[in-house]
């Protein structure tokens, strides 16, 4: 007799407020945690032995901001990269709203990601009193205006009269900060507890809206957090200062950080790139050579797909049908006559997948092999502070109060946590999981999830305490390529989740298959693969039935017995052809809950605005698993493959 997926429901309790309590603050009163459990396969969410083979899951932020980026010092935050790694750790810091914060669970790993383009400006004029701290726009700046009026005043950050009369001294003061950054890092670093990376942001635009923000207008992203693995590093960084094109960071990279230097660089907005992050050409209009192409897929291993701009997945009318494709992405279609705060097929990863897959044919490697991971892009200097109850902001002022928030930002959220899949929280273990795509993505709130695939996987696999074990053994985890077999016999695959204690449970997992398809053809199919409550997916439809689980919109409370602590199943592709590349990657559903919005709105005793929803689901995305049909040709040697 087949075995059921397994589905451990949730006990019976009273309805009560969820709002993925990873942050506390002075004002409500720390939270108590609740118990933690142990799942098969995966250690647990405190315990976690020096070094496990089988590997913990490690959470942690790689994309944050302190004072020292211009944008987040114009809207009057104050704590600085010490207060970012202490905050972290578990640290209590005040914001610049007054609101004191602390995680009630601290980080395992961050990256600080400062704007290099911000280097000298904060060290020569926010911090500095030479020459260059009196130019007209260090003086707005350090008398406290709250306006982009700053960064036209500056034009270039790097002309010789913001340089005090001399470029050097800009080149100066970014080495200064570069290896400030460093010895935080070193400073912070505390192997088996804490990991800190050495890292900085490349914060390119696209030429629709200048290096500089027009009025009224903003510039489409094209912006890399580039992390490095240890302490051999380049001696400065490379800006969009020094190039604006993203294949001059390839190029430099290469030049500037051999062995035993090591980095990734990882696209991030891409939804707010209006269809240039993952086009075929440069922004600007200068298609890529196999050069170029090499050297993405060397460097950027993994993309940014959700953040506090929104989700970068996909979008509805882009390729796909799929219901889940509007989370938290707010912004219209481009046209012929709109071409910015807009979005194209190139905006979104999994439009990129597929690209990458008829790219391989062509190139005999794919460039868009792309893992996943989410940050915040916090510029308050709070990393991994992603609860929607209790929600303080992202930047300062501008959305540091309810009131504000409510006012401006309701296309933001809180943001979300990277995943990595590692045998022990050490720089070179976290990086080494970065490099091999064993990652994964949430919108803000702890799940772990694990997809393994293969040709041999046994049909109970996913119920078995030797899980992990049997998913190295005959299969490959995420983010490896499933190498194609002599016979037409369909991949399987086995995938486990597990709840964050502190949030909702568990509604369902999706597999998301996409291909490389003829223009006007599917290209993806959507297959609901176990759902909780005692349910089953529909077999034409392959979705699950609604669980019941619903929200009281007056007080948050939510439908009580409803969804799973753990969900896992093993799952065999019905449509497989064998001679169709393909990619497969797990997607988490938790139960309904209220977004931060709401929260805000009962707070101040406002009706809760209908736009964006009240409610949201939040989720978790595994890395891909590619399947290679026999058809792929390899790389000739003579060409140069992505080397590392």
């Amino acid at each position: 007799m087949k075995k059921r997926p397994i589905v451990i429901a949730a006990v019976a309790v009273a309805a009560l407020a969820i709002g993925a309590a990873i942050l506390v603050t002075t004002r409500s009163g720390a939270a108590t945690p609740p118990p933690q459990k142990h799942y098969f396969g995966a250690g647990s969410l405190t315990d976690r032995p020096a070094n496990n083979p089988l590997k913990n899951a490690y959470f942690g932020d790689l994309h944050v901001h302190t004072k020292t980026s211009v944008d987040s010092f114009l809207r009057k935050n104050m704590l600085t990269m010490a207060d970012a790694y202490r905050f972290a750790q578990g640290a209590a810091v005040t914001t610049a709203s007054g609101e004191t914060v602390q995680l009630s669970r601290p980080l395992d790993f961050m990256a600080l990601t400062d704007h290099s383009e911000s280097y000298s400006t904060y060290d020569l004029c926010v911090e500095g009193t030479g020459p260059a701290s009196t130019v007209p726009g260090c003086q707005l700046l350090k008398q406290g205006d709250n306006s982009l009026r700053v960064l036209r005043q500056f034009g270039n950050p790097w002309s010789p009269q913001n340089c005090g009369g001399d470029q050097k001294n800009c080149q100066a003061a970014v080495r200064r900060v570069w290896r400030y950054v460093q010895q935080l890092a070193a400073e912070n670093y505390h192997p088996g507890k804490f990991t800190s990376f050495i890292a900085y942001e490349y914060s390119a635009n696209t030429t629709g809206g200048g290096a500089i923000r027009k009025s009224g207008e903003y510039a489409g992203h094209m912006h890399r957090n580039v992390i490095f693995r240890n302490t051999h590093v380049p001696d400065t960084v490379f800006s969009s200062l020094n190039g604006p094109i993203n294949i001059e960071l390839w190029a430099w990279l290469e030049t500037h950080c051999v062995k035993p230097c090591d980095v990734v660089a990882i696209p991030h907005n891409t939804n707010l790139s209006w269809g240039l992050a993952f086009a075929l050409e440069t922004i600007r209009g200068m298609k890529y050579t196999a050069d170029d192409w090499r050297r993405r897929a060397r460097y950027e291993r993994l993309a940014e797909i959700f953040q506090i701009k929104g989700d970068s997945e996909c979008g509805v009318g882009f390729g796909t049908t799929d219901e889940q494709c509007n989370y938290e992405q707010h912004l219209p279609p481009c046209t012929a006559t709109r071409e910015s705060l807009c979005v194209k097929e190139g905006s979104f990863v999994r439009s990129a997948l597929k690209t990458g897959l008829g790219l391989e044919r062509t190139l005999g490697f794919n460039p868009f092999k792309l893992g996943f991971i989410a940050s915040t892009d916090t510029h308050n200097a709070i990393p991994g502070a992603t609860s929607e109850r209790g929600y303080p902001g992202s930047i300062g002022l501008a959305d540091g109060t309810p009131e504000t928030r409510l006012k401006n930002q309701l296309n933001r959220n809180p943001g979300g946590l990277a995943g990595l899949w590692a045998t022990q929280n050490t720089r070179d273990a976290l990086f080494d999981a970065m490099q091999n795509r064993e990652t994964f993505g949430t919108s803000g709130t702890r799940i772990r999830v694990r997809l393994f695939g293969g040709w041999r996987l046994p049909a109970n696999m996913h119920d078995r305490r030797d899980f992990v074990a049997l998913g190295y053994r005959l299969g490959v985890p995420m983010g490896s390529d499933l190498k194609p077999r002599g016979d037409a016999k369909a991949p399987t695959f086995s995938v486990w989740a597990a709840y964050d204690p502190q949030s909702a449970r568990l509604q369902k997992i999706q597999i998301i298959k996409g291909w490389a398809a003829e223009p006007g053809q599917p290209s993806e199919a959507i297959y609901d693969v176990v759902c909780s409550d005692g349910l089953t997916p529909n077999p034409d439809t392959h979705r699950c039935p609604d669980n019941g689980a619903k929200v009281d919109l007056a007080d948050c409370s939510v439908t009580p017995g409803k969804g799973a602590e753990e969900l896992a199943t093993t799952w065999t592709d019905p449509d497989f052809d064998p001679k169709r590349p393909a990619f497969y990657y797990a997607r988490v559903l938790e139960d309904p809950t209220c977004r931060w919005s709401t929260y805000d709105s009962i707070k101040l005793g406002r009706p809760v605005p209908p736009y964006p929803s009240p409610v949201q689901q939040e989720r978790a995305w595994s890395s891909p698993i590619w399947y290679r049909s026999v058809g792929i040709r390899r790389f000739a040697a003579a060409g140069g493959g992505p080397r590392r």
